[in-house]
């Protein structure tokens, strides 16, 4: 339940942060598919992704994006949701201090509570692109099960 949560925290700040034009932001917070290693799950979704996802849809063997994932600490993560929760020109316009604190810090409780005891892992691709212009995701990881935080932009 906590799971879903979040995930309707990050639907709602999505919506918030998608512009007026033809940008729209993408967070979700997803179960990663069981694999034998952090790596091999993401190479997995990647592919999954774009079988199943994009229009028209291509085989891209997940070896093609150089996958990595680096531990990463809590600060990274705040820094990763208070960059992105506030990354529209209508979400900058949010009073800054002590509201944009709050609402980063009321998402992170509600991780907290759904993931609690998980590492953090920073993703990179090389090159570092995707689906989306824009974007960041972070894993947390517990005995082999996996979570993906996603945030991005697209056109």
């Amino acid at each position: 339940m906590s799971v879903l949560r979040c995930q309707g925290f990050l639907e709602a700040l999505a919506l918030l942060n998608s512009e007026a034009s033809d940008l729209c932001a993408s967070y979700e917070l997803q179960r990663l598919p069981d694999a034998p290693d952090l790596t091999t799950a993401l190479g997995l979704r990647v592919e999954d992704y774009a079988l199943n996802v994009i229009a028209p849809a291509r085989d891209l063997p997940a070896p093609l994006w150089h996958i990595s994932a680096a531990p990463c600490g809590r600060a990274h993560l705040e820094q990763v949701c208070q960059r992105w929760f506030f990354s529209s020109r209508h979400m900058q316009a949010a009073p800054p201090g002590r509201f944009r604190a709050q609402l980063v810090a009321a998402f992170l409780e509600s991780l907290d509570d759904a993931l609690c005891g998980f590492s953090l892992h920073a993703v990179t691709m090389t090159p570092p692109m995707w689906f989306a212009i824009h974007w960041d995701e972070i894993v947390f990881e517990r005995d082999g099960e996996r979570y993906l935080l996603h945030l991005s932009h697209s056109d």
